[in-house]
Protein backbone atom coordinates (compact mmCIF):
# COMPACT_ATOMS: atom_id res chain seq x y z
CA UNK A 1 0.00 0.00 0.00
CA UNK A 2 1.32 3.47 -1.15
CA UNK A 3 2.57 5.78 1.78
CA UNK A 4 0.47 8.92 1.81
CA UNK A 5 3.40 11.94 1.79
CA UNK A 6 0.71 14.31 1.72
CA UNK A 7 1.10 16.73 5.18
CA UNK A 8 -2.33 16.27 7.35
CA UNK A 9 -4.46 19.04 6.79
CA UNK A 10 -4.32 20.77 10.22
CA UNK A 11 -0.89 20.99 9.41
CA UNK A 12 -1.60 22.45 6.22
CA UNK A 13 -4.28 24.45 7.51
CA UNK A 14 -2.46 26.20 10.56
CA UNK A 15 1.21 26.90 8.26
CA UNK A 16 -1.25 28.52 5.58
CA UNK A 17 -2.82 30.95 7.87
CA UNK A 18 0.37 32.14 9.08
CA UNK A 19 1.37 32.28 5.61
CA UNK A 20 -1.75 34.38 5.04
CA UNK A 21 -1.10 36.49 8.04
CA UNK A 22 2.26 37.02 7.11
CA UNK A 23 1.16 37.74 3.64
CA UNK A 24 -1.08 40.54 4.26
CA UNK A 25 0.92 42.17 6.96
CA UNK A 26 4.08 42.25 5.78
CA UNK A 27 3.97 42.00 2.06
CA UNK A 28 6.11 38.97 2.73
CA UNK A 29 5.53 35.03 1.97
CA UNK A 30 3.83 35.44 -1.48
CA UNK A 31 4.89 32.28 -2.53
CA UNK A 32 2.75 30.72 0.31
CA UNK A 33 4.30 27.09 0.03
CA UNK A 34 1.32 25.66 2.38
CA UNK A 35 -1.25 27.40 1.34
CA UNK A 36 -0.79 26.82 -2.33
CA UNK A 37 -0.19 22.89 -1.61
CA UNK A 38 -3.90 22.98 0.28
CA UNK A 39 -5.12 24.95 -3.03
CA UNK A 40 -3.90 21.99 -5.24
CA UNK A 41 -4.96 19.29 -2.70
CA UNK A 42 -8.70 20.66 -2.31
CA UNK A 43 -8.47 20.72 -6.39
CA UNK A 44 -6.06 18.46 -7.96
CA UNK A 45 -6.79 15.68 -5.70
CA UNK A 46 -10.54 16.81 -5.28
CA UNK A 47 -9.92 16.43 -1.53
CA UNK A 48 -13.04 17.35 0.42
CA UNK A 49 -11.68 18.27 3.95
CA UNK A 50 -8.79 20.26 2.06
CA UNK A 51 -11.40 22.44 0.02
CA UNK A 52 -13.35 22.80 3.12
CA UNK A 53 -10.26 23.98 4.90
CA UNK A 54 -9.45 26.12 2.22
CA UNK A 55 -12.73 27.98 1.59
CA UNK A 56 -12.66 28.53 5.71
CA UNK A 57 -9.56 30.47 5.08
CA UNK A 58 -10.33 32.66 2.11
CA UNK A 59 -14.05 33.08 2.65
CA UNK A 60 -13.88 36.18 5.12
CA UNK A 61 -11.76 37.99 2.62
CA UNK A 62 -13.68 37.25 -0.43
CA UNK A 63 -16.55 39.18 1.15
CA UNK A 64 -14.46 41.82 2.01
CA UNK A 65 -13.35 42.18 -1.68
CA UNK A 66 -17.79 41.54 -2.64
CA UNK A 67 -18.43 43.97 0.31
CA UNK A 68 -15.83 46.88 -0.78
CA UNK A 69 -16.91 45.73 -4.54
CA UNK A 70 -18.50 49.23 -6.35
CA UNK A 71 -21.36 46.87 -8.13
CA UNK A 72 -22.15 44.93 -5.37
CA UNK A 73 -24.93 47.70 -4.16
CA UNK A 74 -26.79 46.73 -7.24
CA UNK A 75 -27.16 42.93 -7.48
CA UNK A 76 -30.14 43.15 -4.89
CA UNK A 77 -27.81 39.71 -3.11
CA UNK A 78 -26.34 39.18 0.12
CA UNK A 79 -22.63 39.35 0.05
CA UNK A 80 -22.54 35.32 0.91
CA UNK A 81 -24.52 34.39 -1.78
CA UNK A 82 -21.45 35.60 -3.91
CA UNK A 83 -18.81 34.44 -1.28
CA UNK A 84 -20.27 31.53 -2.55
CA UNK A 85 -20.95 31.75 -6.12
CA UNK A 86 -17.23 32.96 -6.45
CA UNK A 87 -15.46 29.71 -4.83
CA UNK A 88 -18.07 27.61 -7.08
CA UNK A 89 -16.68 29.17 -10.41
CA UNK A 90 -13.05 28.58 -9.18
CA UNK A 91 -13.71 25.13 -8.20
CA UNK A 92 -15.81 24.52 -11.72
CA UNK A 93 -13.61 26.42 -13.85
CA UNK A 94 -10.04 24.75 -12.91
CA UNK A 95 -8.60 21.11 -14.20
CA UNK A 96 -5.85 19.76 -12.76
CA UNK A 97 -4.01 20.92 -15.93
CA UNK A 98 -4.79 24.59 -15.30
CA UNK A 99 -3.76 24.61 -11.55
CA UNK A 100 -0.23 24.01 -13.02
CA UNK A 101 -0.63 27.88 -14.11
CA UNK A 102 -0.48 28.77 -10.46
CA UNK A 103 3.24 28.73 -8.63
CA UNK A 104 2.54 31.30 -5.48
CA UNK A 105 -0.75 31.97 -3.02
CA UNK A 106 -0.79 35.57 -5.05
CA UNK A 107 -1.79 34.09 -7.86
CA UNK A 108 -4.35 31.76 -7.05
CA UNK A 109 -6.28 34.92 -5.12
CA UNK A 110 -5.74 36.44 -7.64
CA UNK A 111 -7.94 34.44 -9.70
CA UNK A 112 -10.58 33.66 -7.00
CA UNK A 113 -10.73 37.65 -6.87
CA UNK A 114 -11.66 37.30 -10.65
CA UNK A 115 -14.04 34.89 -10.24
CA UNK A 116 -15.56 37.25 -7.68
CA UNK A 117 -15.64 40.20 -9.62
CA UNK A 118 -17.17 38.08 -12.28
CA UNK A 119 -19.90 37.04 -10.00
CA UNK A 120 -21.19 39.89 -9.01
CA UNK A 121 -20.98 41.38 -12.87
CA UNK A 122 -22.80 38.52 -14.44
CA UNK A 123 -25.42 38.94 -11.51
CA UNK A 124 -25.66 43.11 -12.05
CA UNK A 125 -25.98 41.97 -16.34
CA UNK A 126 -29.01 39.58 -15.11
CA UNK A 127 -30.84 42.37 -13.89
CA UNK A 128 -30.03 45.12 -16.38
CA UNK A 129 -31.39 42.65 -18.73
CA UNK A 130 -34.49 42.68 -16.62
CA UNK A 131 -35.13 46.27 -16.58
CA UNK A 132 -34.90 46.30 -20.24
CA UNK A 133 -38.07 44.31 -20.67
CA UNK A 134 -39.77 46.32 -18.07
CA UNK A 135 -43.31 47.03 -18.44
CA UNK A 136 -43.79 50.12 -20.18
CA UNK A 137 -46.69 50.57 -17.65
CA UNK A 138 -44.84 51.33 -14.79
CA UNK A 139 -42.78 54.24 -16.95
CA UNK A 140 -46.08 55.23 -18.14
CA UNK A 141 -47.52 55.68 -14.76
CA UNK A 142 -44.88 58.27 -13.86
CA UNK A 143 -44.60 59.98 -16.97
CA UNK A 144 -47.91 62.22 -16.60
CA UNK A 145 -46.19 64.06 -14.03
CA UNK A 146 -43.89 65.66 -16.74
CA UNK A 147 -45.34 68.98 -16.97
CA UNK A 148 -46.64 68.58 -20.79
CA UNK A 149 -49.78 67.42 -22.46
CA UNK A 150 -47.74 64.82 -23.59
CA UNK A 151 -47.80 63.13 -20.32
CA UNK A 152 -51.14 63.73 -19.32
CA UNK A 153 -52.23 61.94 -22.52
CA UNK A 154 -49.72 59.05 -21.67
CA UNK A 155 -51.40 59.14 -18.50
CA UNK A 156 -54.29 58.39 -19.67
CA UNK A 157 -53.51 55.76 -22.18
CA UNK A 158 -52.07 53.92 -19.42
CA UNK A 159 -54.16 50.94 -20.24
CA UNK A 160 -53.83 50.71 -24.49
CA UNK A 161 -51.74 47.98 -25.23
CA UNK A 162 -50.93 49.17 -28.83
CA UNK A 163 -49.80 52.31 -26.71
CA UNK A 164 -47.37 50.45 -24.37
CA UNK A 165 -45.91 48.26 -27.28
CA UNK A 166 -45.13 51.47 -29.22
CA UNK A 167 -43.63 53.34 -26.08
CA UNK A 168 -41.46 49.95 -25.19
CA UNK A 169 -40.30 49.54 -28.80
CA UNK A 170 -38.97 53.10 -29.09
CA UNK A 171 -36.74 52.83 -25.63
CA UNK A 172 -33.75 51.50 -28.00
CA UNK A 173 -31.14 51.28 -25.35
CA UNK A 174 -30.52 49.83 -21.90
CA UNK A 175 -29.23 53.16 -20.61
CA UNK A 176 -33.02 54.71 -22.06
CA UNK A 177 -34.56 52.17 -19.87
CA UNK A 178 -32.39 52.56 -17.21
CA UNK A 179 -32.68 56.10 -16.77
CA UNK A 180 -36.41 56.19 -16.86
CA UNK A 181 -36.76 53.66 -15.03
CA UNK A 182 -34.56 54.84 -12.28
CA UNK A 183 -35.94 58.78 -12.94
CA UNK A 184 -40.10 58.16 -12.57
CA UNK A 185 -40.15 54.54 -10.53
CA UNK A 186 -37.27 54.87 -8.35
CA UNK A 187 -37.36 58.57 -8.22
CA UNK A 188 -33.82 59.44 -8.34
CA UNK A 189 -32.22 62.33 -9.36
CA UNK A 190 -29.40 61.95 -12.73
CA UNK A 191 -26.58 62.74 -10.27
CA UNK A 192 -28.10 59.45 -8.26
CA UNK A 193 -28.55 57.89 -11.22
CA UNK A 194 -24.79 58.28 -12.19
CA UNK A 195 -23.54 57.01 -8.72
CA UNK A 196 -25.43 54.00 -8.93
CA UNK A 197 -24.44 53.16 -12.56
CA UNK A 198 -20.99 54.81 -12.75
CA UNK A 199 -19.82 52.13 -15.40
CA UNK A 200 -22.79 52.90 -17.49
CA UNK A 201 -22.63 56.64 -17.91
CA UNK A 202 -19.47 58.41 -19.18
CA UNK A 203 -20.50 61.57 -16.76
CA UNK A 204 -24.06 63.20 -15.22
CA UNK A 205 -24.57 65.17 -18.20
CA UNK A 206 -25.51 61.94 -20.60
CA UNK A 207 -28.48 61.02 -17.67
CA UNK A 208 -29.99 64.30 -18.44
CA UNK A 209 -29.46 64.06 -22.16
CA UNK A 210 -31.13 60.59 -22.58
CA UNK A 211 -34.30 61.59 -20.25
CA UNK A 212 -34.71 64.80 -22.64
CA UNK A 213 -33.58 63.04 -25.75
CA UNK A 214 -36.18 60.07 -24.75
CA UNK A 215 -39.38 62.10 -23.82
CA UNK A 216 -38.64 64.69 -26.89
CA UNK A 217 -38.49 61.62 -29.22
CA UNK A 218 -41.56 60.42 -27.74
CA UNK A 219 -43.56 63.58 -27.59
CA UNK A 220 -42.97 63.98 -31.79
CA UNK A 221 -42.97 60.92 -32.42
CA UNK A 222 -46.45 61.00 -35.52
CA UNK A 223 -47.12 57.45 -34.94
CA UNK A 224 -48.08 57.70 -31.20
CA UNK A 225 -49.69 61.12 -31.34
CA UNK A 226 -52.03 59.24 -33.68
CA UNK A 227 -52.89 56.50 -30.89
CA UNK A 228 -53.33 58.98 -28.35
CA UNK A 229 -55.82 60.59 -30.71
Amino acid sequence: MKKNTLPLIPELVEQCAKETNQFFKTGEGKKGTNCLQLFKQAVIQRDDQAWEAFYRQYAPLVKSWVLRHPAFPRTGEEADYFVNAAFARLWGALTPEKCDSFNDIRSVLSYLQTCTHSAILDKVRNRQAEWVDIDARVILNQLHTEESQFGKKVHQSLYCQEVLAAVNERLKTPQERMVLYEAYVLGLKPGEIFERHPDMFREVHDIYRIKENVLTRLRRDKELQKLFA
